[in-house]
């Protein structure tokens, strides 16, 4: 065999071999791609969350991260699960610290109930800090606690100085003895006192209850009065209205009794009138037979 067809026979099994290993490879992720399906999750922040972490559902491994990117100041993320999950409205996606050296994993808390999400939805995932986080933030606490506690130990030495402690100390020692005394000598009267209160609620009790139906009664009859009330008082206004309507009449002159008030010429013939129609009458008394002619057949 020459030395080219030695050269052409190992080109031509390793590309056989490339083939088969890329074939094997394109099935295998075939075959995963139609056993999953891919759900896009935001969070907050990735916490050092890794490509191909591990996604647990109730505590059990069923998928891993495919992809991560940064959208805006989100961290969005493709979880391959099982095709067998379905992710609701009410189940939770967090990123969990798990172990001591703070691995990460996306866990999800399953829940049958709710809306169902489909692989378009975008679903809003929670940070959950880590023992790391958490030993920060307390760090941070007690330095705000040593900083409080040095500004009192300062407030305290200065009034120890300055003797204004051991004085409100003591001030407030004898006062609380004090008040400790009057309650021990007033006891009895305190005691007296919740007694009568007591009895005259338990008798103001009893005197509601033996006149309930009085009260209701009368609180019916007030109600009724207070709406007859309220009657009164429209026809009392449409009254008066119409009293403010003649008057304004009268004061114009409309009308004959307004020209009577207002026209003093027509006051004075009719006051002459009556004073002929008086002497009228007073003549015809004193002289009849000037007036009435009385004839006998």
């Amino acid at each position: 065999m020459s030395r080219r067809t030695e050269i052409e026979v190992g080109i031509t099994v390793l590309v056989a071999l490339a083939v088969l290993i890329w074939g094997v490879t394109w099935l295998k992720e075939f075959s995963l791609e139609r056993r999953v399906r891919v759900w896009t999750v935001s969070f907050s922040q990735s916490g050092g969350l890794g490509a191909s972490d591990e996604v647990q559902v109730n505590g059990i491994r069923k998928g891993e991260v495919k992809s991560m990117q940064l959208v805006g100041d989100h961290v969005v993320v493709d979880l391959a699960l099982s095709a067998e999950i379905t992710l609701t409205s009410l189940c939770r996606v967090a990123i969990r610290n798990v172990g001591l050296m703070g691995e990460k994993v996306i866990a999800v808390d399953l829940k049958q109930d709710g809306q169902p999400y489909t692989p378009r939805d975008t679903i809003r995932g929670v940070y959950e800090q880590g023992l790391s986080e958490v030993s920060a933030s307390l760090g941070e606490a007690m330095g705000a606690v040593s900083l409080l506690a040095d500004e009192l130990r300062g407030v305290t030495q200065v009034l120890s100085k300055s003797g204004d402690l051991a004085k409100t100390l003591k001030n407030f020692r004898q006062t609380s003895e004090e008040l400790k005394q009057s309650v021990n000598e007033n006891r009895a009267m305190l005691k007296s006192t919740i007694e009568n209160f007591s009895a005259s609620s338990q008798t103001t009790k009893r005197l509601t209850a033996d006149r309930e139906a009085e009260l209701r009664k009368a609180f019916t009859d007030f109600a009724s009065a207070a709406e007859k009330m309220d009657h009164l008082a429209g026809r009392l206004d449409s009254l008066r209205s119409a009293l403010q309507s003649v008057t304004g009449k009268l004061d114009s002159g409309h009308g004959t009794l307004g020209k009577l008030v207002n026209d003093d010429k027509l006051y004075t013939d009719v006051s002459e009138a009556a004073q002929n129609i008086k002497a009228l009458i007073a003549d015809i008394k004193a002289n009849p037979k000037k007036y009435f002619k009385v004839e006998i057949f």
